[in-house]
């Protein structure tokens, strides 16, 4: 564990504000775990917003098994290929594979100084139980802007619509061929 947490308080919940006025630190390893299921704006901005506050960016990829014991449906991509994508953006410096929700699983392999989360998480029942795992390693958690015109449940919602659309127009079309 690195020396500047052992003046930390109980509360492991850190503004940006916060965080930008602390006096600079040799490093500040921060760490931003996602689906990163269908790579999209909203990931790029919270990995590019974190980037600004760490000397050293990790995205911890969650597994395929993790996402389906998390949301019960399987990413649309690939784990491999989500490690991948994240891992080929110039502003991540490395990338794990994210095995569990209890991210001090992951705080083993990485020794993180900073969770970056989006602000959905901020006031919530599962923002609480990461500030507080965390705090029993000495990690924080900073919130950062949720990207709210676009998610995977969005993308995953629009593409699941489209093909539905599209099976009843050939399955009408075929239809009609039939009756011909």
């Amino acid at each position: 564990m690195n020396d500047h947490h052992a003046d930390r308080t109980a509360t492991t919940r850190t503004t940006v504000e916060e965080l930008l006025a602390e006096p600079a630190l040799e490093s500040i390893v921060g760490y931003v775990p996602g689906g990163f299921d269908m790579l999209h704006i909203g990931h790029l901005n919270i990995l590019r917003a974190s980037r600004k506050l760490c000397t050293t960016l990790i995205a911890g990829v969650a597994t395929d098994e993790s996402l389906i014991r998390m949301k019960n449906r399987a990413p649309i991509v690939p784990h491999a290929e989500r490690m991948e994508l994240v891992r080929s953006l110039s502003f991540v410096d490395g990338v794990i594979a994210d095995h569990d929700q209890d991210k001090r699983v992951a705080w083993e392999e990485v020794h993180f100084d900073v969770l970056f989360k989006g602000d959905d998480w901020k006031g919530t029942e599962k923002g609480a139980r990461l500030e507080a795992e965390l705090a029993e390693v000495g990690a924080r958690v900073v919130y950062l802007p949720y990207t709210k015109s676009t998610s995977s449940t969005m993308l995953r919602k629009f593409l699941a619509h489209e093909i539905a659309e599209r099976d009843v127009a050939l399955t009408g079309a075929g239809a009609a061929r039939e009756e011909a």
